[in-house]
């Protein structure tokens, strides 16, 4: 396979690994503006996007001035109980959908129609990237759609913008939801919020990478609420225009007439006046805080009570450590917390009287699907016990004699509440469903077990708390309004219900009297408190608040009915509710989804690089709508040769195992052609072709297995030999093996349980794996017969603190076989590298695999191992960059190297083949672009063996 053009290996290294659902039977409909793509049984789902699509348009393509030249492809998958979405618009305008609504407690909770809310989101991202006009339009027409200036810009303007719209054009969306407020008022309060450089690059600080949408929807919403809403349209066009990339300073000041450097300033001043007024209004009426039990911020989730009530259990996510589910005594806090047990991809857990715990997983489903299914953790024995397999359950709540747990089932863009044994694979039973893209989450057994209170998202964006009685099935609002009520808990005598609701803006917890049907407020934050958890013997309130320093600590808070507040009713200061109408957007029947619509050619790229030889390169390539077919091709000229080079891939994504097929004709000028014994370089052609398999294991939290069978043939031929004249006084010339055939299979095993966490530096635990093997052989095709075993090993250890980590690579590799020539691997020296090209092209170094501190092949052989230990520890966390521009420093690392490595042939000599060095790195990691990160790394090595010398290098590398 080396002998590809370069578009064919990029292609075949950029697809997939792995394949789908060859079950899948995909359709199509179409409206004016759009054609959506989908498999059964998602018919319905389809349906309705179609339509909300429609209004979206309606809606949005007059207040972005905007209507694409084509219709925009939507696919709607269901392929994950992840609710998000994704759109671009290079090389043409597509929308992904996932067909699941939210989780139940989601910064995406407040909506109205959740599909047209997503919908609305990805369109408005359409809108605005699709604006272009001048320069960038006549480049797009020429060469297919590969240059979006409204693309280069900072992430918080584009998800700012599509969040104001999402928010804007309905009664929902994010930006009228109290959690992203939430987030900024309490920093904001104590001097914590986001600069502007850190929301324009990559900041570690909570609420990290959505603060581009936190942050960047609440400051456009009050730039374009201040200069008009209109101001949003000119923007786009003006920067959709502007060739130069990133002058956003520039191109708002010709809108509103001030950069964003200033109106940035202007909008903290404003927040310092609303927040006051908000906080003023809440202590007036007394605050009831609690007790704080943890300090760590970022996330302390799911509160319970052990049955003794001696214990506090909750999960615990510092950033720090891998998240564990953790107890701490009742009356203390964290400092006499215990670890009691690590889970990966843990959600949402109920406490059984053992210390067992039910809790929510990620799970592979049938290898393509990504579900959540309930598990058993005993706490006696610690074995897990999967309780469902692709059920798709969520929010686990064990009933009191353990006997049954209810939970959310999601389905088609719906969820009930179910109820099934504690046993593996009992069926369920339905308890509540309600109307179609109605929603049930968090459920919560009464003491008695008869009945249960759940949190439900219904028509019109209602989400409130039920009561469900399982005898006759009849659930009760306890509350009805558009207020986000959510995590019911019972009190141990079943008399009150409490809740988090944020009704007054702030959300605070609630208690609701089930004997005279009374609301009371039990806390009042000035941040948030959530996930209300009642002591057995009924005095004590566990709840999450949220922190200054961003996410949420748990606090404590005694139950005094008397000190409650009466509740206040919810004021609806919300427009009345988008209603869009299942018949009121032209949507064609369903046909057969036809792949060849979208596989046209949808870009051509060309470069020319003139010199000594002068080459130019054209490629092309594309993909179905549905991902199901891909391919590239490549043309290269060479002035030197006088030829073409062709390079070409086709991927096929439609089955279980993923197949790719690559082929190329390449002249390659080699090295080997001795004359008087001199080695001098020839031409010669090959011709070769790839097909490559990918073996789909199921992979499990915290660990995967990959494994691919890849076929490869060669046919070399000598084109043009080197210019001699036969002379009897030199040595016979000795020519290279040439005009025949190599093929052969190789495989590789790889298995990988690597785990990092939020602030520590590149992988914190675990280890990786894997195993290759390349056979060639005449039972093959092959005319020589050729082997070659590799291997790679990586671990990781994180050592004390936060970040000291100790990092070791073992890798190697050994050859033989009839072809085989002396010096086949060779150890030695850093690569050189154009930093400054790596920068425009995106190209990174790898950061180990090197033998430092010798010179290039100082060892050389058919096999080669080598060691790399390297100890990691950050100086400095920088966290700044410069307002808007495309740069953001993030900290300074410090690396201990340490190399041992040998290549050789025959019989292993250690003073011969062996080379160790010594040396260090400082690392300065960065973002470019706003998106793209990168290291760079100034770093020393000194030879300590045979041939050792000293060693510098500055090289651009990948990110750990």
């Amino acid at each position: 396979m080396k002998a590809l053009a370069a578009i064919a290996l990029a292609a075949l290294a950029a697809t997939p690994a792995w394949a789908g659902d060859p079950t899948r039977v995909y359709r199509t409909i179409e409206t004016d503006h759009f054609v959506i793509h989908y498999y059964e049984p998602l018919d319905d789902v389809a349906h309705r996007v179609a339509v909300v699509a429609e209004r979206a348009h309606r809606t949005l393509s007059p207040a972005l001035d905007h209507q694409p030249d084509a219709k925009t492809i939507v696919l709607v998958v269901d392929d994950t109980d992840s609710a998000n979405g994704f759109a671009s618009v290079l090389p043409r305008n597509t929308i992904q959908i996932y067909a699941t609504g939210p989780t139940g407690f989601n910064e995406l909770d407040d909506h109205e129609d959740w599909l047209y809310g997503l919908v609305a989101h990805e369109y408005t991202h359409i809108l605005h990237l699709d604006t272009m006009e001048g320069l960038p339009n006549i480049f797009n027409r020429i060469f297919g759609k590969t240059w979006a200036p409204n693309q280069i810009m900072p992430r918080w303007v584009i998800e700012g913008i599509a969040v104001y719209e999402e928010s804007k054009r309905s009664a929902g969306g994010r930006g009228r939801g109290t959690r992203f407020d939430q987030v900024i008022r309490i920093a904001h309060d104590e001097h914590k919020d986001l600069r502007l450089d850190e929301i324009s690059g990559a900041p570690r600080q909570y609420p990290h990478g959505n603060a581009a949408y936190v942050y960047g929807s609440h400051f456009l919403r009050y730039v374009f609420d201040r200069f008009g809403d209109d101001t949003l349209r000119k923007m786009a066009h003006v920067s959709g225009s502007y060739a130069p990339p990133f002058a956003i300073n520039r191109q708002i000041a010709k809108v509103s007439g001030k950069p964003f450097t200033e109106l940035y300033d202007d909008w903290k001043g404003y927040l310092r006046d609303r927040y006051s007024m908000q906080e003023t209004a809440a202590e007036r009426r007394g605050l009831a805080l609690g007790r704080r039990l943890t300090h760590t911020a970022e996330s302390n989730l799911w509160p319970h009570y052990s049955a003794d009530g001696k214990e506090l259990w909750w999960q615990q996510s510092d950033g720090v450590s891998l998240a564990r589910v953790r107890a701490m005594p009742v009356g203390g806090d964290q400092a006499g917390a215990r670890d009691v047990v690590q889970i990966d991809a843990m959600g949402p857990f109920s406490l059984l009287d053992d210390g067992s715990l039910v809790y929510e997983q990620s799970r592979i489903y049938r290898r393509e699907y990504s579900y959540q299914d309930l598990m058993r953790w005993d706490g006696v024995t610690y074995q897990v016990t999967r309780l469902s397999t692709g059920r798709r359950a969520r929010d686990p709540a064990v009933s009191p004699d353990g006997r049954r747990v209810a939970f959310s089932m999601n389905e088609r863009s719906e969820s009930v509440l179910a109820v099934q044994d504690t046993v593996p694979d009992a069926p369920a039973q339905v308890v509540w469903r309600g109307a179609r893209f109605d929603q049930a989450y968090q459920p919560s057994w009464s003491p008695d077990g008869a009945r249960i209170a759940f949190s439900a998202w219904r028509d019109g964006g209602f989400r409130d708390i039920l009561i469900v009685e399982l005898a006759s099935g009849q659930a009760v609002a306890v509350t009805s309004d558009r207020a986000i009520d959510m995590a019911p808990a019972w009190s141990k005598d079943g008399r009150y219900v409490y809740f988090d609701s944020d009704r007054t803006g702030i959300s605070n917890i609630y208690a609701y009297d089930t004997r005279d049907r009374s609301l009371w407020q039990v806390t009042n934050v000035l941040g948030g408190a959530f996930q209300a958890a009642p002591s057995p013997d009924g005095t004590r309130l566990a709840f999450l608040a949220a922190v200054p320093s961003g996410g949420y600590d748990l606090y404590e808070l005694r139950i005094d009915p008397q000190a409650w507040l009466a509740a206040h009713d919810y004021l609806d200061d919300k427009p009345p509710p988008v209603v869009i109408r299942d018949g009121e957007a032209k949507v064609t029947a369903p046909r057969p989804y036809r792949a060849l619509e979208t596989l046209a050619p949808q870009t051509w790229t060309g470069t020319f690089n003139y010199g000594t030889t002068s080459t130019a390169t054209l490629q092309t390539g594309g993909t179905d709508a549905a991902g199901l077919h891909s391919y590239a091709l490549a043309l290269s000229t060479d002035s030197a040769k006088g030829a073409m080079n062709i390079g070409a891939f086709y991927g096929y994504n439609g089955l279980r195992t993923g197949m790719r097929v690559a082929a190329a004709r390449t002249l390659l000028d080699r090295s080997g052609f001795r004359i008087d014994g001199k080695n001098t370089v020839y031409t010669e052609e090959d011709w070769s072709g790839t097909l490559s398999l990918g073996i789909p294991f199921e992979s499990r939290p915290g660990a995967t297995w990959t494994f691919s069978v890849d076929y490869d043939i060669d046919w070399f031929r000598l084109v043009k030999p080197p210019a001699f004249v036969l002379d009897p006084n030199q040595r016979v010339p000795s020519q290279p093996p040439s005009d025949y055939a190599q093929a052969g299979v190789g495989t590789r095993l790889a298995f990988s349980q690597v785990k990092s966490t939020t602030f520590g530096y590149g992988a914190q635990a675990g280890w990786d794996a894997a195993v290759s093997l390349r056979l060639d052989h005449p039972a093959l095709g092959a005319t020589y017969r050729n082997v070659t075993v590799g291997y790679a090993f990586d671990a990781f250890q994180r050592l004390w603190g936060t970040t000291p980590t100790l990092a070791v690579r073992f890798v190697g590799a050994l050859r033989a076989g009839d072809q085989v020539r002396p010096g086949g691997f060779s150890l030695g020296g850093v690569p050189a590298q154009d930093v400054v090209m790596s920068i425009v092209n995106s190209t990174r170094s790898a950061s180990s695999g090197y033998l430092r501190g010798y010179p290039s092949r100082t060892v050389a052989g058919n096999q080669f191992h080598l060691l790399n230990l390297e100890y990691r520890q950050e100086l400095w966390q920088l966290e700044r960059g410069l307002q808007t521009l495309p740069i953001y420093l993030r900290r300074v690392d410090l690396a201990v190297l340490g190399d041992a490595g040998t290549a050789f042939d025959g019989a292993f000599e250690p003073g011969r083949d062996l080379r160790v060095s010594l040396g260090g790195a400082l690392r300065l990691d960065a973002f470019f672009g706003y998106y793209i990160p990168g290291t760079f790394e100034i770093g020393y090595a000194r030879g300590l063996a045979n041939g050792g010398v000293n060693e510098t290098w500055f090289l651009l590398t990948g990110s750990l």
